[in-house]
């Protein structure tokens, strides 16, 4: 699913990391030069066919992904195998 901030695309979501319960916290990105992003779930917009950023400040480094991955659990490695949808309509 693109990542976009007014019609321009920055990346493309690449994981959905889940607290303890289950609940979203936030989308691992994979920026369009290839590095990753963390954007967390209260500042992503999600639409069918992408995913809205009001406001791009709020897109964190890889090193606050790092965290949220260490700290939460990633829906990627829980989904079934063959599985390739992460978020509904990528």
């Amino acid at each position: 699913l693109p990542v976009r901030h007014h019609g321009i695309t920055l990346g493309r979501v690449d994981d959905v990391l889940l607290d303890e319960a289950g609940a979203p916290i936030g989308l691992a990105v994979l920026f369009v030069a290839g590095e990753p992003a963390f954007l967390p779930w209260p500042s992503a917009v999600l639409d069918a066919d992408e995913v809205r950023v009001p406001y791009p400040l709020a897109i964190l480094s890889e090193s606050e992904l790092e965290y949220y991955r260490l700290s939460g659990r990633s829906l990627r490695a829980e989904r079934e195998p063959g599985d390739t949808s992460v978020v509904a309509g990528s």
